[in-house]
């Protein structure tokens, strides 16, 4: 009997393993306790069960009775599935079927999830977790779950936990650092390909005081993220700001974060017009394919017929295609104002930009407009990427150009049309109007030499059509730096214009040709001069000596004479006429630089050598004494305060024939922004003030009032009062707008809106009262 007992103890210290159960343990030592019955293992101990579960650590006790392994210090374990745990005090027991601890554990699936767990069971048979307490979960993607309970199934590979509030933490789910996402639910449903939360709220705002409610929030019955379609799906749901419910739908859906661009609805428009009464805006966006879409948007009217839009875009090799269309059969009760009748339009717009063999750069651009009735566009306020309704003018329009280090060539199409009451004649054409610019020659002994060509076949009203053949030289000489400190430059213009017209008054009835020139010999003088408060002055006079022999044709129309075009050769700036006669610019230019504050000052007057009859008067240019125009910038308080003021004085150095007054002052909270605008005798006969003034209290809340006061009539054109209060996922505003009108079709408008724009999701907007 003896003898039996030393072969047994030698079979468990040299053999290391054991077969207990259909368990297969190892380890590099192996104690057996007669009296309790339980076999020891120590260092490095592996146990391998019949399902494949492999036990992992350095201390651990078999129960023979029990049928139980139970290991003492940190453990792993590898299911058969894949799964790891990570623990202490783990418990195999092999008579049940499962594996557990009462101790925190973490467990590591094959989605790349870490599940920490305070204690848990698994059931070998089944391949099942169950756990309660303190349970968190962190994704591939840094995302938290916190449930009260978990249940993990390894053969669907599926989560279920309860009581559940997880925290985005993905960069892609904010918009802004400040932004918190978040969703707490019933119960979460998280699989390989789907996610599902029950009775849920999600909101994307960050943490507020005393756990207060967030901005916005959105409840819905059951979310669920499907991973393989990436889209949100929201059952009845419910959109609250500050837990006010405002927005209520059966169904709403939206790309996740993963999807630059997904089909589906856009958020909806409310909108309320005294021309076309109430109505709701529902876009959806279709990806087509990755380089095409169409966003179709559906205007319904309770009164009145649907506006049907849509937008098509396709995106081809260094080229882009966009089609903008519209239909919608008008006003359902006609009247004297309100006509009857189908109402569309048509936009389109190509783009092509590619390189030629000499390292050219090219683009082609062809553009298409129309409408069907020319109160359309502004009736329904129809604005995308190619309609802006408060444009008067539709072009159509085929235009080339194609440049390279010194040669530019241009080839253009247009057909216009206006869409105003007040033209007899609606349409206009150019065909074609090319240009073609090369320099010819820059070196440091001639200076710079640049040629322009210009055909140009334009009709208009009806019957009245021109050929101009323009061609233009320009020249620059290098200049001149004289000893006494001044400088100098020859500058000269050479045009010749050629041209065809028929029933026009302006141009002659026979094909003609004409030569236009000038020389000019701009000077200057730079004085400076430091100040013992650090302050710095520069003095700059200035004078154009300019001659243009020979005889213009009269011009009608011109630009008004300023601070920018006195020291031109050029300042009628006109493609097909040019300025004759001599004259001498004088002025000046005077800048005052301190720390603070900074003051430029310029003023100049040209002196004709007679009166020319033939420039128009808005120039001043046809009197023998142009105006004397001026210009102010006095920047002061850090930049955070200008006066930028641009005027014209009569020759008679008594009146002002022009007064343009901008003057912006930012004194945070509040910032002033005023204008002030008055044309007098040959300028025009405009006078009007402008006021914007935006109140911040802090960086949450915006107060501005804007309006335009026409002084002549003594009459507002417009005004509009906001408020608004933003955050970091909330931007909410309350606009009073009022709109005056003088089409035919469209009666004025007052409108109280208000909007709320959730972030990420778009505007939620109430209608807007008129009055």
């Amino acid at each position: 009997m003896k003898n039996k007992f030393i072969i047994l103890l030698l079979f468990v210290f040299f053999s290391k393993n054991v077969l207990a159960n259909n368990l297969n343990i190892q380890s590099k030592e192996i104690f057996v306790d007669k009296k309790t019955k339980v076999t020891i293992f120590k260092n490095e101990v592996v146990a391998v069960d019949q399902s494949n579960n492999i036990f992992k650590g350095d201390y651990a006790e078999y129960n023979k009775t029990l049928k139980t392994l139970k290991s003492k210090g940190p453990t792993t374990i590898e299911t058969s599935e894949g799964y790891k745990i990570e623990g202490n005090n783990i418990v195999f027991d092999n008579k049940n079927n499962l594996i557990s601890s009462k101790d925190p554990a973490i467990v590591k699936d094959l989605e790349n999830n870490n599940i920490f767990l305070d204690q848990f069971e698994y059931s070998t048979i089944n391949k099942f977790f169950k756990s309660y307490g303190n349970i968190k979960v962190i994704d591939a993607r840094s995302n938290t779950y916190n449930f009260s309970q978990i249940f993990i199934d390894e053969k669907k590979r599926e989560i279920l936990g309860t009581d559940n509030k997880s925290y985005l933490n993905d960069s892609a789910f904010k918009i802004s650092e400040e932004n918190k996402p978040r969703i707490f639910s019933n119960t979460v449903n998280i699989k390989s390909d789907e996610t599902k939360f029950t009775k849920c709220v999600f909101t994307l705002c960050d943490y507020r005081e005393n756990d207060k409610s967030p901005p916005w929030s959105l409840q819905s019955e059951l979310m669920t993220h499907d991973k393989k379609k990436k889209t949100i799906y929201y059952d009845d749901a419910i959109i609250k700001i500050y837990d006010i419910p405002i927005f209520y739908t059966p169904k709403l859906s939206h790309p996740d974060p993963t999807v630059d661009r997904r089909s589906g609805f856009l958020p909806p428009t409310f909108s309320d017009s005294k021309n076309l009464g109430p109505g709701i805006q529902i876009p959806y966006f279709w990806a087509l394919k990755d380089d095409k879409d169409i966003t179709f948007t559906p205007k319904l009217f309770t009164s009145e017929h649907p506006l049907i839009l849509g937008e098509y875009r396709q995106a081809f090799m260094n080229s882009n295609l966009i089609l903008d269309l519209g239909y919608t059969g008008g006003y359902k009760k006609t009247s004297s104002i309100k006509k009857g009748g189908d109402k569309s339009h048509i936009f389109s717009k190509f783009t092509k930009n590619f390189k030629s063999g000499n390292n050219g750069d090219n683009n082609f651009d062809l553009s298409f407009q129309h409408v069907s009735n020319d109160k359309y566009l502004k009736l329904y306020k129809i604005r995308s990427s190619l309609v802006e309704y408060e444009e008067d003018t539709l072009e159509n329009s085929l235009d080339f150009t194609h440049e390279n280090e010194n040669l530019f060539f241009g080839f253009q199409a247009s057909a216009y049309e206006t869409l105003k009451d007040d033209y007899n004649d609606k349409y206009e054409y150019i065909l074609p109007d090319i240009v073609v610019s090369k320099n010819l020659f820059t070196n440091n002994k001639f200076g710079s030499l640049d040629f322009q060509s210009n055909y140009k076949h334009h009709t208009y009203d009806t019957n009245k059509n021109t050929k101009f053949l323009v061609n233009d030289f320009d020249w620059k000489f290098k200049k001149f730096n004289f000893a006494s400190g001044f400088n100098g430059e020859l500058l000269g213009k050479i045009k010749n214009v050629n041209y065809e017209a028929n029933n026009t008054t302006e141009y002659k009835k026979e094909p003609t040709s004409e030569l236009f020139g000038a020389l000019g010999y701009l000077t200057e003088i730079n004085l400076f001069k430091r100040t013992k408060n650090n302050s710095s002055h520069t003095l700059t006079p200035k004078v154009l000596l300019r001659y243009a022999p020979g005889h213009m044709r009269n011009q009608n129309n011109g630009p008004r004479l300023n601070h920018f075009n006195a020291f031109s050769l050029d300042r009628l700036n006109k493609y097909n006429n040019f300025e004759n006669g001599a004259s001498t610019t004088l002025g000046f230019e005077y800048e005052i630089d301190n720390k603070n504050s900074k003051l430029d000052f310029s003023l100049a007057q040209i002196v004709n050598e007679k009166e020319n009859k033939d420039m128009p008067s808005t120039t001043s240019l046809d009197e023998k004494l142009s105006d004397v125009i001026g210009y102010t910038k006095y920047s002061f308080f850090d930049n955070k305060a200008s006066i930028n003021y641009n005027y014209a004085l009569d020759q008679n150095y008594k009146d002002l024939n022009y007064n343009e007054l901008e003057t912006k002052i930012d004194l945070n909270p509040i910032k002033f922004d005023f204008g002030f605008l008055q044309e007098k005798k040959h300028i025009g006969s405009q006078e009007y003030f402008k006021t914007n003034i935006e109140f911040s209290k802090d960086k949450n809340t915006i107060m501005s009032f804007k309006t335009k006061r026409n002084l002549i009539s003594n009459s507002s054109e417009y005004y509009d009062l906001s408020y608004e209060y933003l955050n970091d996922c909330l931007r909410a505003g309350l606009v009073y707008r009022r709109e005056f009108y003088s089409d035919s079709e469209i009666e004025p408008e007052n409108s109280l809106m208000f909007k709320i724009t959730l972030t990420p999701f778009g505007d939620i907007r109430s209608p807007s009262f008129s009055k």
